[in-house]
């Protein structure tokens, strides 16, 4: 018995052992894991404008893949695509794959086939691509019955709702047969407006007594432009009814200034009905009036067949369109008629020597507006108060002349600005310029300035008169200056401190009201019996200055009719300067200091630059600091330009708030220039961090219906080509946030004006800008450009003469 169990227990054993070895065996030829890696995309699709960028999260889960990995796409994007990873290569599980659609992106359904790769291994996953067309315009409507009826002799109002997909403009509705014949015999239609620049309007369907009973296929066309949109439905007209009824008919588009009233008549119309009709207005939706707003019906009840509703506002109702409805009852009779109710308000501009003037009511759609003795008045409806202006100014000068278009454009709110008055630049350079030089006696050995009007020249000891064309030291010369009377001053800096360049000045003289009518020779003297010696000392510091920018800051003092005298000036990177200040004795009223730094980092074409101004009446110790910079950036989508911008900027303290944004172009048409300035209040962009420069050429005559530009082209009708951006053209830009002391109504004319207005106080004026700019379309840069890229024009000249 014992031997026969071990017997059995060697052959479990022996079974044992060779089990264990054979695995062992199995287990040592099993072929290695392969690698893999599944990649996840986040968002799992793309759809991109041409001209959009946007950015794609990737996460690899790896699986017997460890180390480096590469990434990039198996084969090249669509035409006009760009893909880059970043990083291209990661030993993580995580990157970041940005797609760009340049302008002339193809449109269309893609895919970006994305390769995960290591040495000899490779594993791809597809990331579905939509390219659409940049800002693509489209309409739609909708109606909010689509199977109405009606019965013989009676009438329904329904609500017409138009939405504009970028674009913007006055829609012109009709209504008509599904087969694009006229309505048939025993149907009218009304719509209130019928030309909306809004978003709703109100379609009153009339059944005459001797339509037919039948059922009807209708469509609403609505048109913008070359724009065309239809949407069908069913009208069903029902036999007349013999029962006790009554129908309310007023005009259902009414108007009110804000803070007025009116008066409109209404119609009853009864069917084997008499009595009293009691009336009310109400909300479409049935709830009461807003506050603000109420109504009166004379009489009430109604008796006979009409009566008249007495609206009135106040001064506080926020303006916009109320949609609201008459209700008539007698019994269990209720019949109620839709009212389309604008309030709006004026906004006023003054626009001297305009070649013409558009005005929009935040619809987007551009008008001519005649002027009324003297002043444009705009009718402004919306919500938010929104509105906007577009000056143009043009004006030829030089020998051989060249004229310059300018086109100024104002995005603003009736709570910022409800009277504008801007003046153009003469029409035509008047009077004759002539050279005006001399000596500048007094120097000893040290530099000078001399200025008049707008004309400055630096006199350099080491200048020796062969360039630029000057006169040798201490010759000075003003090349060029406008005939006619203004200030003559003068200037001598102390030695310049070191390290850098300072200046400081310690002596000048004036010679007010002096006349220039040709050229002129007139030497002045610093040590002479009309200078004197500037007296005190200041300092004026920046507070962050970038020690990698390009700085500059001056201390210069300004006059009516001059525009600057320097009494400090450095061009050190880190901006801190004394200066010394003008008597008050030979100060005049009107005449102030300014304190102005500006830094600016070039990057190839682009240009991104900080600036701040402070002024003052009197001398004094001051500091200051720059805002942060926008991060914009210009694209062209489909033929508009659009401006776009970082949208965590952030403002310091307090004060008026706009963006600026300019632009150039050279030689739009031979001896022609154009330049556009656009200034957007920050109440009417709101939380927006883009905007599309506005395209006028849909604009129109303030009496032409619809909004068409007339053939002559003439500025009383329309928007000329010669004032548009060309976009095959070099382009010089810059977009700017902009923080300023003064109120925008007053700012905006001194952003404008030429010269110091009297009568501004300017006493703690100040100015702080960040602006990103450069040129676009560099293929288009040659060596006939007539002008090199500066630093955004932000201030007007007497601001920021340098």
């Amino acid at each position: 018995m014992g031997r026969i169990v071990n017997q059995m227990w060697g052959t479990k054993h022996w079974f044992y052992v060779f089990g264990m070895a054979l695995a062992l065996l199995v287990g040592c030829n099993r072929p290695t894991p392969q690698p893999s890696v599944q990649i996840t995309f986040s968002p799992a699709s793309l759809t991109l404008q041409q001209g959009e960028t946007k950015e794609v999260s990737l996460t690899l889960e790896r699986t017997n893949l460890p180390g480096l990995v590469v990434l990039d796409l198996e084969s090249p994007p669509p035409t006009g695509v760009r893909a880059t990873f970043e990083p291209n290569g990661t030993e993580g599980n995580t990157t970041t794959l940005q797609v760009q659609a340049l302008g002339t992106a193809a449109v269309g359904d893609f895919t970006l086939r994305v390769r995960v790769s290591q040495g000899s291994f490779s594993q791809t996953a597809d990331l579905p691509l939509r390219v659409e067309q940049a800002n693509a315009p489209d309409l739609r409507i909708s109606l909010n019955n689509l199977t109405p009826s009606i019965r013989q002799g009676q009438y329904e109002d329904l609500l017409v709702d138009v939405q504009r997909i970028n674009v913007g403009g006055t829609v012109v509705l009709t209504l008509e047969q599904q087969n694009g014949s006229p309505l048939p015999s025993g149907l009218s239609a009304t719509f209130s407006p019928s030309q909306p620049g809004s978003t709703v309007s109100i379609l009153r369907l009339s059944v005459a007594p001797t339509a037919t009973i039948s059922t009807y296929p209708l469509r609403i066309r609505a048109t913008l432009g070359t724009l065309e949109r239809t949407l069908p439905f069913t009208l069903t007209v029902l036999a007349a009814s013999s029962e006790s009824d009554f129908q309310l008919s007023l005009s259902q588009y009414l108007s009110v200034k804000r803070g007025g009233s009116l008066s409109e008549p209404l119609t009853i119309t009864r069917t084997n009905l008499a009595g009293p009709i009691s009336l009310s207005l109400e909300q479409q939706n049935g709830s009461p009036l807003p506050s603000g707003l109420s109504a009166t019906f004379a009489p009430e009840p109604a008796d006979g067949d009409t009566a008249d509703l007495i609206l009135s506002t106040t001064p506080s109702l926020p303006l916009g369109n109320y949609l609201l409805r008459v209700r008539g009852e007698q019994g269990t009779v209720v019949r109620t008629a839709l009212v389309l109710l604008n309030v709006y308000d004026e906004a006023r501009l003054t626009a001297s020597g305009a070649a013409w003037v558009a005005g929009q009511d935040n619809s987007g759609a551009w008008q001519v507006v005649a002027p009324t003795v003297g002043e444009y008045l705009l009718r402004v409806g919306n919500a938010g108060g929104r509105y906007g202006w577009a000056v143009v100014c043009s004006r030829t000068e030089g020998s051989p002349s060249t004229t310059t278009h300018q086109v100024r454009v104002y995005q603003l709110t009736l709570g910022e600005v409800r009277d504008l008055s801007l003046s153009c630049p003469p029409a035509a350079t008047p009077g004759t310029f002539s050279n005006l030089s001399g000596q500048l006696a007094g120097l000893s050995g040290s530099y000078g300035q001399v200025a008049y009007g707008i004309s400055a020249d630096f006199v350099d000891p080491a200048r020796d008169g062969s360039f630029p064309p000057t006169p040798a030291y201490p010759g000075y010369l003003l090349q060029g200056v406008r005939n006619g009377t203004a200030h003559l001053m003068a200037v001598r800096y102390l030695p310049p401190s070191t390290p850098g360049t300072l200046f400081q000045a310690d002596r000048a003289l004036f010679e007010r009201s002096y006349t220039v009518s040709g050229n002129q020779n007139f030497n002045l003297n610093l040590t002479g019996p009309t200078s004197f010696a500037l007296e005190g000392s200041y300092t004026a510091t920046l507070t962050n200055p970038n020690p990698g920018a390009e700085g500059l800051s001056y201390l210069a003092y300004l006059t009516p009719t001059t525009q600057t005298l320097y009494l400090a000036d450095s061009q050190q990177k880190a901006a801190s300067l004394t200066y010394r200040a003008i008597p008050a004795a030979q100060r005049q009223a009107n005449e102030f200091y300014v304190f102005n730094a500006r830094e600016a980092t070039f990057a190839g074409l682009n240009l991104r630059s900080r600036q701040v101004v402070q002024g003052l009446a009197d001398p004094a110790n001051l500091s200051a600091g720059f805002l942060n910079l926008p991060g914009a950036s210009l694209t062209l989508l489909g033929n508009q330009f659009q401006a776009s911008w970082s949208p965590g900027y952030t403002w310091l303290g307090s004060g008026t708030r706009l963006f600026s944004l300019q632009l150039a172009q050279l030689a739009v048409t031979p001896s022609t220039n154009l330049e556009w300035h656009l200034h957007l209040s920050q109440g009417w962009l709101g939380t927006a961090v883009s905007y599309a420069v506005p395209d006028l050429s849909q604009s129109c005559a303030a009496t032409q219906t619809p909004c068409v530009p007339l053939p002559s082209n003439a500025p009383a009708n329309g928007w000329q080509a010669v004032w548009s951006l060309q976009r095959g053209l070099e382009l010089d830009w810059s977009l700017s946030a902009v923080q300023i002391s003064l109120p925008l109504p007053n700012w905006l004319p001194l952003a404008q004006s030429s010269t110091p207005p009297a009568g501004i106080n300017l006493d703690g004026f100040s100015f702080a800008a960040a602006s990103d700019g450069g040129i676009l379309n560099p293929s288009a840069l040659s060596v006939q450009r007539l002008q090199k890229l500066g630093a955004p024009r932000l201030l007007p000249a007497w601001l920021s003469p340098r």
